[in-house]
């Protein structure tokens, strides 16, 4: 519904996902990705991450999207005047974080995304971006994933620029995943932001899909999981997803016979946890401050 009414420009909220991690949303994203490629959309996938800023991030994509749209035979000039301002906004960048070269000889648009001001300047870019592509007859998702990275700025001037392509309707969309409290960073960067963007949460699988996560691969190799094997798997993972990932791995590896059975799910339920402490907390865990393992150690002496 979202990509078939943003190109026939029809108001629609963005998407931002939100859930833990290992919940499957950048799975999520990439099949969406896949989704606007089958729709005709030209599309752009990034992930956020720490000490890269949104406008860096963003300016290659952009680059490679304006000239994609340069080789689609048209009347008009909004694709180069597009390149025209990504070059003035990047002159602008270069003055904040240094060197940026991403190869792209063409006169900067003198008093468009110049500013310095990502705010001001990131919503003129999209709506350079839009113009072109909607005189291409054509339209753009950009997906970003790890949302939840970007500062307050960042965030504040990605907001900024889908409202302007609201209020224009231009063929634009941003599709993004994050942590759980992006929807709060959302919505103190900019108090609108609940009239532009969905929040789907993406959780722990109800116990019937949890079932078909695991049952279907296993089918496809002519093997079965038994009815109290699933229902032990989901007694231990409560359906989140990547929990249920390292249960049937195991399961897989140490089953002799098919149908594989609760024993071997018990059987190899201390290893799969082992797995688990040694990689998947492990990360998360050393990341922490003194005080937040303290609080972490806490909470599960409570249980």
């Amino acid at each position: 519904m979202l990509f078939g009414r943003v190109q026939v420009r029809r108001p629609e909220k963005s998407l931002l996902l939100t859930g833990l991690r290992g919940v499957g949303k950048t799975v999520l994203l990439n099949r969406i990705e896949q989704m606007a490629l089958a729709e005709g959309f030209r599309t752009i996938l990034v992930e956020a991450h720490e000490g890269k800023p949104l406008a860096v991030l963003l300016a290659p994509h952009l680059r490679h999207l304006l000239f994609d749209l340069d080789r689609v035979k048209a009347a008009g000039n909004k694709v180069h005047r597009g390149l025209g301002v990504l070059r003035s906004f990047i002159g602008a960048i270069k003055v904040k974080v240094g060197d940026l070269d991403i190869g792209l000889d063409i006169e900067p648009e003198p008093g468009s995304a110049d500013s310095g001001d990502l705010e001001v300047d990131l919503p003129n870019l999209f709506v350079a971006v839009g113009e072109a592509a909607q005189e291409r007859g054509a339209a753009v998702a950009i997906l970003i994933d790890e949302l939840q990275y970007f500062s307050t700025e960042e965030l504040s001037a990605l907001i900024m620029a889908m409202h302007r392509m609201q209020q224009r309707q231009l063929p634009l969309v941003l599709v993004g995943a994050g942590l759980p409290i992006l929807p709060g960073l959302a919505g103190d960067s900019k108090s609108y932001a609940e009239r532009l963007f969905n929040f789907p949460a993406v959780g722990p699988l109800p116990e019937a899909d949890a079932a078909r996560a695991l049952q279907d691969p296993v089918r496809a190799e002519g093997v079965a999981f038994d009815l109290d094997a699933l229902h032990e798997v989901f007694r231990l993972t409560q359906g989140y997803p990547y929990f249920l990932q390292e249960w049937g791995y195991q399961a897989w590896n140490h089953a002799a016979a098919s149908p594989i059975g609760s024993d071997v799910i018990r059987a190899t339920s201390e290893l799969v946890s082992q797995r688990l402490d040694e990689n998947f907390f492990r990360v998360r865990f050393d990341r922490l401050t003194p005080r937040e393992k303290t609080y972490l150690r806490a909470m599960a002496e409570l249980g």
